[in-house]
């Protein structure tokens, strides 16, 4: 009985390291950035078109903080940044744990302000699980950063 267990054991870590070394791996299979950075200050989702902010905001409190920062940055070039939903902002940490940001250099970490699909604005996070190959949880937070998103 010792032994099938200690061969399940070992079964089960193959599996896990199996797991890890394809996901460290996929860069090195050949695949294509999904983002590229347009400008010093904006890079695009390729498959969307979607343009983000390069910078991210200081973090704000309240909402209502974070709504000025996108005002002033709508006073800019552009003139309609706005809040990325959650998924859009899930989507964008999928692209940085799968490596494939190409050579667009961000930092994603922190909580984002954000809206829902009813378009209330809320801050949240997405935590690194313990499961392998990147795995977030969500989590609302009381303050965040604003990365703010054009069509």
């Amino acid at each position: 009985m010792r032994h099938r267990t200690n061969i399940s054991t070992k079964l089960a870590a193959l599996a896990i390291i199996s797991t890890v070394i394809f996901f460290m791996s996929l860069p090195a299979l050949g695949k294509e950035a999904a983002i590229a950075q347009l400008s010093d200050t904006a890079f695009q989702e390729i498959s969307s078109k979607r343009t983000w902010n390069l910078h991210r905001s200081k973090r704000f409190k309240t909402v209502d903080d974070a709504t000025s920062y996108l005002d002033t940055l709508n006073q800019g070039e552009y003139n309609d940044w706005r809040y990325p939903t959650k998924e859009e902002l899930s989507r964008l940490f999928s692209i940085f744990d799968l490596k494939q940001q190409g050579t667009v250099k961000i930092r994603m970490e922190g909580a984002y302000w954000m809206t829902d699909n009813e378009g209330k604005v809320y801050v949240g996070a997405w935590e690194i699980g313990d499961q392998c190959g990147p795995s977030r949880t969500f989590y609302t937070k009381k303050s965040g950063y604003v990365r703010a998103v054009r069509p």
